[in-house]
């Protein structure tokens, strides 16, 4: 998930198919080749990969590649943070792209069911990649999260979410040991304030403070019960999410966060981290090659683990986050159309192929889904690092999938929960939050 690609939560994802909505104006010209069964000289594309991004250097390489061997024009339109708006008002307006690059997040989940998008499953079939992509990865993309459910699309950047570490600032504030329990945590954390650093850095006014807060609130709880909490509520009424939720506030209470952090959005977690004002961050694989483009040295500084757990945690080692729900590609209705998928199949299936693959693994450090050997593209220190992890760390549950389109309404209560909101004022908001 470039987590830093993930799109803003706005309106539910069915919303627009019944409602009359402008065209974005990057989209204007999508869909304007050819609607007929005759194979289009052109493909249209919104991606979420922008100029600037790690990865969109990679995928302009396939682009070109692409063209060159088909002749087949690419016209992308970058999406940014609102594409699935973009896509949204694209396709009520009658001009939808034949091929969307877009993480499964938030809006994108209901797609499929509105009608947006088609199943993946039969092109895997189809285009020689059932063998290719991981299981695990493609059971991430069905609906429901799990093997049966329609495949929604075809995952591509896998992603690992550590925390991040500055060494040298912990260092400097007598701390000898990355924190391995809570407790090491709150003491660590006091000895950075009385230093002048921040101790942990975080967006808690948005998606970064809201991946966090689930790592935490789920510390007592196992990943069934942790998933149907997600997925329907249920929080002030399940003992061990509660226990979880008031271990968030003891943190917070105990000045673990930064002082600022219900006001920060991941621009701003970013900043603090890589200028050296706070010493620890959750963040993504994605960033481990704007780390080192970033030109402070912090890449090299960092060391990568999990978060601390608590005494009685259901998990035995700190957690962390991975998986497949990161960028990948979605068909659209017309680029399923006749003519129209053919040129959707050279080009997704060039993606996959291992050289192109690994040049994404180089570029922006993204965890493949497919099988093969790509640790000699890991030339990043920080994805070397990650590679390891699996030996220091536990999975926690990541609630993209389950929490679906509440993400939005969770982050509000949420950036209360970063403030001052109690145990049962968070619980309570989570809880409308899930039923809409």
């Amino acid at each position: 998930m470039d987590h830093r690609t993930r799109p803003r939560a706005v309106r539910g994802a069915a919303a627009f198919v019944v409602a009359a909505l402008a065209l974005g104006p990057a989209l204007v010209a999508c869909g304007g080749d050819d609607d007929s069964a005759a194979a289009p000289t052109s493909i249209d594309v919104v991606t979420r990969w922008s100029a600037g991004n790690s990865a969109a250097a990679a995928q302009n390489r396939v682009f070109q590649a692409f063209t060159a061997e088909t002749g087949i024009k690419v016209n992308v339109t970058e999406g940014l943070e609102t594409i699935d708006d973009k896509v949204e008002n694209a396709v009520a307006a009658g001009k939808s792209p034949d091929l969307v690059i877009v993480n499964l997040f938030d809006k994108t989940l209901g797609w499929l069911d509105a009608g947006v998008t088609v199943p993946a499953d039969q092109y895997v079939k189809d285009w020689g990649l059932e063998g290719k992509i991981k299981p695990a990865a493609l059971d991430e993309w069905r609906v429901g999260g799990a093997a049966g459910g329609k495949l929604q699309g075809l995952p591509f950047s896998g992603f690992s979410w550590p925390l991040w570490y500055n060494s040298d600032l912990l260092k400097q504030a007598g701390v000898d040991k990355i924190p391995a329990t809570t407790d090491e945590l709150i003491a660590a954390a006091q000895k950075l304030r009385a230093k002048g650093i921040g101790p942990l850095t975080v967006g808690g006014n948005d998606w970064t403070g809201q991946k966090l807060f689930y790592q935490i609130a789920q510390s007592y709880t196992d990943a069934a019960a942790m998933k149907k909490v997600m997925q329907s509520g249920g929080y002030c009424s399940t003992p061990s999410v509660m226990d979880g939720i008031k271990l968030f506030t003891q943190l917070r209470d105990g000045g673990v966060f930064v002082d600022n952090a219900a006001g920060l959005i991941a621009d701003g977690m970013y900043a603090a981290y890589y200028g050296g004002k706070a010493a620890i961050m959750p963040a993504g694989s994605w960033a481990y090659t704007e780390s080192t483009a970033s030109g402070t040295g912090i890449d090299k500084k960092t060391t990568l683990g999990g978060f601390p757990v608590p005494s009685g945690s259901t998990f035995k080692k700190p957690t962390a986050y991975r998986g497949f729900t990161g960028v990948g590609f979605m068909i659209t209705k017309k680029g399923a159309e006749a003519g129209h998928i053919d040129n959707v199949k050279r080009l997704v299936t060039k993606f996959y192929a291992d050289t192109a693959v690994g040049d994404f693994v180089k570029d922006s450090g993204i965890l493949p889904p497919t099988s093969g050997d790509f640790a000699s593209y890991a030339t990043n220190p920080l994805l070397s690092q990650s590679l390891g992890l699996d030996n220091t760390v536990d999975y926690a549950v990541l609630p993209d999938v389950w929490i679906g389109s509440a993400s939005d309404r969770i982050i509000q209560v949420l950036t209360g929960a970063y403030g001052k909101s109690t145990p049962q004022q968070i619980c309570a908001g989570l809880d409308t939050a899930t039923k809409g």
